[in-house]
């Protein structure tokens, strides 16, 4: 559990160039991981000596699409591009369209059911008290999550 294998064949210099985002890799799918109640792993592979990063157990559509390998490889474009502050646009859209399956139920038209319970209850998970870990500052930590719990945890908490 928690671990990243690195394809056969990449040099040495190539992973220590990238020691760093192996860290944040490794602290972001712990993270997760724990916070989820999962036991996924990674394989690394690269190309022109950029890490990207693919979960080790095959998972099905849909379970395969946004998953903890995808997000990391989405954190650390995030992370070489840290001075663009869209990025932290976009990574609230990104929350939003995980919210909008649980926002659905929020109409007299649609009953809640035990969906849209495990929905709150995994989204509550992966979201409170959460941040991208290994790259922002403390004042961006904080900023990300005041914002996913003003934006998203509190209007859960509404419905």
């Amino acid at each position: 559990m928690n671990k990243i294998s690195i394809e056969k064949d990449v040099s040495q210099e190539t992973i220590d160039n990238n020691e760093e985002n192996l860290k944040i890799a490794q602290m972001n799918l712990s993270d997760f991981n724990e916070r989820m109640g999962k036991d996924y792993d990674l394989i690394c592979k690269f190309t022109n000596g950029i890490p990207r990063f693919f979960l080790q157990q095959e998972l099905r559509y849909p379970e395969n699409t946004n998953t903890i390998a995808s997000q990391i490889n989405w954190l650390l474009t995030w992370k070489r591009e840290i001075n663009d502050r869209g990025y932290f646009k976009i990574f609230f859209n990104d929350i939003e369209r995980e919210f909008e399956k649980i926002n659905r139920y929020h109409t007299p038209y649609i009953q809640k059911d035990k969906v849209y319970y495990k929905l709150v209850e995994n989204f509550k998970k992966k979201y409170t008290d959460y941040t991208p870990l290994g790259f922002l500052n403390q004042e961006d930590e904080n900023y990300v999550k005041e914002e996913i719990n003003k934006k998203f945890l509190q209007r859960i908490g509404e419905q």
